[in-house]
């Protein structure tokens, strides 16, 4: 093809006039991108709407599942394991709940009443149910009467008691067997009293991560050292005698004991030693957190005989107590 040559301003003038001004270029560009964006809000709104009718489908599924449980078992569930099936008070895997794919649920129960959240893979869409209501969209029910606030926190009021009891002497807790238990002296009317004694593997489910749920019911999970630090400031500790170790501060094994001002009534459960045999029942209670070093674990200890906490770590292999805070 050959060259075009202008003969003259004229053409030249002619030329010009056939395509864009700038001013014309930028309200094309304006326009383009007001269409984009109106492009980009319908998909957001529509995969919102999709969101919520996913939650909206779950959450009312699940509340036919445990609607179902509370018909054979006349209760509803307390708690419930890894996959979400029922394990208190009666284990059974035909009533577990299901979330679709990434999504997340947090259950909490008293056995008359239930709450039950889910929040979707990317955690910016949440919905709850109860056995009353139907979904509506929001924050988390609030954790049954089971619980006590202190501070900042949620604590559960007794120490945990689930799981099926093993005998101490002949058993170590492992995973796949469901949730395992001792009780003092291999007599469960002790775990009914004290709660049940757990090696830290356990009491995590085999996870490593501070502040795993572990056995603890949905809503709640197995308090960090941070945690028992919190509640120790909470109630008087200094700092920097919460970062210390062995027995410290002044009164608060006193306001966490059974009777004390705090309200944990914590009793003094005894523990599980690593050969099997048990020791310490109304004299010492040793309670895990979901803190690790090494081989050990840390917890807090209380006695009969002092008002001050012990934080050391002992042998995860050791059973000791559970209270779980919730989240």
């Amino acid at each position: 093809m050959g060259k075009i040559y202008l003969k003259n301003k004229k053409q030249l003038k002619n030329l010009n006039l056939a395509g864009f001004t700038i001013v014309e270029l930028l309200v094309v560009i304006v326009v383009i991108g007001i269409l984009a964006a109106i492009s980009v809000v319908s998909y957001n709104g529509i995969t919102q709407r999709a969101k919520t009718a996913v939650l909206e489908s779950d959450l009312n599924n699940a509340k036919t599942t445990l609607q179902l449980y509370q018909a054979e078992y006349g209760s509803y569930p307390t708690a419930l394991d890894g996959n979400k099936c029922p394990s208190a008070p009666t284990t059974d895997t035909d009533y577990c709940l299901k979330a679709s794919s990434g999504n997340t649920s947090v259950y909490a129960s008293d056995g008359i009443t239930f709450g039950l959240t889910e929040t979707d893979s990317n955690g910016t869409t949440k919905s709850n149910i109860t056995d009353s209501t139907t979904v509506t969209a929001g924050a988390p029910f609030a954790l049954d009467a089971n619980w006590l606030t202190i501070g900042t926190q949620v604590w559960a009021k007794t120490n945990l008691n689930v799981g099926k009891m093993v005998n101490s002497s002949t058993t170590t807790q492992t995973s796949g067997n469901g949730i395992e238990k001792y009780c003092y002296n291999n007599i469960e009317s002790n775990c009914t009293t004290y709660g049940g004694l757990y090696q830290w593997d356990e009491a995590m489910q085999y996870a490593t991560t501070q502040g795993a749920q572990g056995i603890c019911p949905a809503g709640s999970h197995i308090p960090s050292d941070n945690d028992w630090k919190i509640l120790e400031i909470q109630l008087g500790m200094t700092q920097v005698q919460a970062d210390a170790v062995n027995w410290r501060g002044n009164s608060q094994g006193a306001q966490l004991k059974s009777g004390g001002s705090s309200g944990m009534n914590i009793l003094l459960a005894g523990f599980r030693l690593t050969d099997g045999s048990f020791y310490g029942l109304s004299s010492n209670t040793d309670l895990w957190s979901s803190s690790e070093s090494g081989i050990y674990a840390w917890y807090r200890g209380l006695g009969s005989s002092g008002a001050t906490v012990n934080r050391s770590t002992y042998d995860k292999g050791t059973g000791f107590s559970v209270r779980c805070l919730g989240n």
